[in-house]
């Protein structure tokens, strides 16, 4: 069951990871600069890049706002991003930034998900702080040149056709800040979300529909959300995420997909008195929380064994909108607790059993009291003992269903 404590001891754990990490790299660049790489964990590796930056600069821009300390952190961490490339050249030999670095930041400059992922960080980050305008003004640049006609947005500004994951990328982005969007966009992410081929990628363009999308009706958003849940229940309970791969000017690369995460999000805004209370996903959302307060952290084995800046970035946004929106007023709390329990007695194995028992008690008596009634007959039986012996069946049916995803 999930409680304010638990998602407030993440947060924190979260924050004192990025902190640690934003130590590590104190000195490797110059003074006025600093960055963040794609692992929490993994401080021998010296590769910063735009992800960590921005989820980096995200967890932080609240807390940027009363500490000037943050905010120090945070204005040099958005320098690195205007400056880039002086940054990293003064930071590493010639040959390094020759043969390696320089060719990265000149693909990531224009790369949608990167450049969106930061003008998303950006949106929590006060106007007062420097060099945030014209953050916003470089990451505006990247993707008006990655639009594509009649809709949507390529996976950078080489061209290409639309892709439906830099697109919800760039229109969360664009949203969150307040700028400008295309009507034409945002049809064409409704339609990806009720029969778009990548069921992943649909999990991420419904959170980013469920929070901007003013247009779409909340009936059609759940109806979407019920499907993609049913589809992925089976893969829910287990811990995994998605890779949605990507070519650029002959290059392979990727970004991760935490679709586990938005199904959360998304359902605390569409569902929150009723399947966001539910057993499966309170359980989810508190394994996360819990296992990011551990001492091994949070991340998902098959990603590596190394815990990701960025998804630690998703986590933090997923208790920040839970605890504003879903755990703002106390009273329901009694609400939720009292329908989580239910839910978990129903569903469990052992009220199966128990009802299932008590059925076929019921069923016994019945033809007991059958057999010692005068004058009995088979028509005075059969309507209440067929539907005793049909619920028996369901029941028992029921039970092995749950034996089998027990067995998952």
């Amino acid at each position: 069951m999930l409680t304010r404590q638990i998602l407030r001891d993440a947060q924190s754990e979260i924050e004192r990871r990025i902190e640690l990490r934003l130590g590590e790299e104190v000195g490797r660049l110059p003074g006025n600069a600093l960055a963040s790489g794609q692992y929490l964990d993994h401080p021998d590796y010296e590769q910063r890049g735009l992800y960590g930056t921005a989820a980096t600069i995200h967890i932080l821009a609240r807390r940027a706002t009363t500490d000037p300390a943050v905010n120090d952190k945070v204005s040099k961490l958005i320098y690195y991003v205007v400056n880039r490339s002086q940054a990293e050249k003064a930071s590493v030999s010639g040959a390094v930034y020759r043969d390696l670095v320089a060719r990265r930041i000149r693909l990531q400059k224009s790369d949608v998900f990167r450049m969106a992922d930061i003008g998303f960080a950006i949106s929590h980050v006060s106007p007062v702080i420097a060099l945030r305008s014209e953050t916003l003004t470089l990451v505006q640049k990247a993707l008006e040149g990655a639009r594509t006609d009649p809709s949507g947005y390529a996976v950078g500004s080489e061209g290409g056709s639309p892709n439906p994951l830099a697109t919800a990328h760039a229109l969360r982005c664009l949203a969150a800040n307040n700028l400008p969007t295309r009507p034409e966009d945002w049809r064409y992410l409704r339609e990806y979300v009720s029969s778009g081929s990548d069921i992943y990628v649909r999990c991420f363009v419904l959170l980013v529909l469920a929070t901007y999308d003013a247009e779409l009706e909340r009936r059609q958003l759940q109806s979407c959300w019920k499907d993609l849940f049913s589809a992925l229940s089976s893969e829910f309970g287990g811990q995994s995420e998605a890779n949605h791969e990507y070519t650029r000017y002959g290059a392979q690369d990727y970004v991760r997909v935490p679709w586990q995460i938005y199904l959360i999000q998304s359902c605390a805004k569409l569902f929150p008195l009723t399947r966001f209370i539910g057993f499966a996903v309170q359980r989810k959302m508190a394994s996360i929380a819990q296992q990011i307060s551990a001492p091994g952290g949070f991340k998902y084995e098959a990603s590596g064994r190394y815990l990701s800046t960025r998804t630690y970035a998703c986590v933090w946004q997923a208790i920040e909108e839970i605890l504003s929106f879903n755990f703002k007023d106390p009273l329901p709390r009694v609400f939720v607790r009292t329908v989580a329990g239910a839910t978990r007695v129903f569903s469990s194995q052992l009220f199966g059993v128990l009802t299932y028992m008590a059925l076929v008690a019921v069923a016994t008596g019945s033809l007991i009291e059958w057999l010692n009634t005068p004058g009995h007959s088979f028509g005075d039986l059969a309507p209440n003992l067929l539907a005793e012996v049909m619920l028996v069946i369901v029941v028992g049916l029921r039970l092995q269903v749950t034996r089998g995803n027990h067995r998952r």
